[in-house]
């Protein structure tokens, strides 16, 4: 197992860094995600504290490697700007779930470095898996167009996680599960990230 604290993740790419969380980026992601702006399709029970984040880390987060959580760094600029990660990574059956995506910044909306940031998880993750399953409220229309866009598409199989199908089992918050396999990855990253990818750079 990787010592996170000693060895955290870092995906650089051409314009964003995905960073593992830390200590010091513990107040950003709180405001973030206590944002009510923001945090509408969050699976938060509660608002955060710096406790309540500092307590998860180091009593949960630090001992699990099936679960993954990264900042989203402007690499010019040093500024994080959002979160990414998973949970349940089941290197047997070779499947994950991917979650904590929270753009905290809406600057960086359709910019380089958030879309490449998909990428960089994407191509991470699939070293060790070859099904990625997501799980979105039926309401959160940006939220499943872009996963579209990204290769996700509706379960129609079995529901592989159905504790993940409501929000904190809160039966008026459903969620649907979706389900990108690496080849669905690969089309929508040619897509994507070989022919948006540089023209949002170069605007």
């Amino acid at each position: 197992m990787r010592n996170k604290e000693r060895e955290p993740l870092w995906l650089e790419g051409h314009g964003v860094v995905l960073e593992e969380i830390c200590p010091r980026y513990f107040a950003q992601v709180i405001a973030w995600r206590n944002n009510p702006t923001l945090n509408r399709f969050l699976n938060q029970p509660g608002k955060l504290t710096i406790e309540d984040e500092a307590a998860w880390y180091h009593g949960r987060y630090l001992k699990d490697d099936t679960q993954g959580f990264l900042v989203m760094v402007d690499k010019e600029n040093g500024v994080p700007f959002g979160t990414f990660g998973w949970t349940a990574l089941d290197g047997e059956r070779r499947q994950c779930i991917a979650g904590r995506l929270l753009l905290g910044d809406p600057n960086y909306r359709n910019s380089g470095p958030f879309l490449e940031s998909f990428f960089l998880h994407g191509d991470y993750l699939y070293q060790f898996v070859d099904r990625m399953y997501a799980h979105i409220g039926v309401k959160n229309r940006k939220a499943i167009h872009l996963n579209k866009l990204l290769g996700y598409r509706l379960n129609d199989g079995g529901v592989q996680y159905p504790a993940e199908l409501f929000v904190q089992g809160d039966r008026t918050r459903p969620q649907r599960e979706y389900v990108r396999t690496r080849e669905d990855y690969e089309k929508a990253r040619k897509v994507m990230f070989v022919d948006i990818f540089d023209s949002l750079y170069e605007s």
